[in-house]
């Protein structure tokens, strides 16, 4: 019997993106899989959820503003699917509205862009360490 090797046995975090700023989209999956995460990218809230493994992942990296609904939306319409990882909010759009928002559907962080590479990081590190 072979046995596995200490590398098999490693657990792959798996990080959904959702940004619709081609830009930051490879940006934050660049520096995501820099950090050692499994990254899944997506332009819309309907690609995502045309995905049949879009509940797959530890943890969601989600705009506030997509061209077809707005994140907000899409998490309770993921939420409302089964899909149960924590969420890190990320806008260029900062107010009391959206902070408020993201509180009301449960995120684990909300950035403002422009944020710091180890702020997203440390924000998605958490969240997926916290979904485990």
């Amino acid at each position: 019997m072979t046995v596995p090797s200490a590398a098999a046995w490693k657990y792959v975090t798996t990080i959904i993106i959702v940004e619709d700023d081609p830009s930051v989209n490879l940006a934050v999956s660049r520096l995501l899989e820099a950090a050692g995460f499994d990254v899944r990218s997506f332009m819309s809230a309907g690609a995502l959820l045309g995905d049949p493994k879009a509940c797959d992942a530890d943890c969601l990296v989600l705009d506030v503003h997509l061209p077809d609904m707005n994140g907000f939306d899409l998490q309770r319409k993921l939420v409302a699917t089964g899909f149960t990882a924590p969420v890190v909010v990320i806008t260029a759009h900062d107010d009391a509205m959206h902070r408020r928002a993201a509180r009301d559907i449960g995120a684990f962080a909300y950035l403002t862009k422009p944020f710091s590479s180890l702020s997203l990081v440390d924000a998605v590190s958490r969240a997926a360490a916290a979904d485990r």
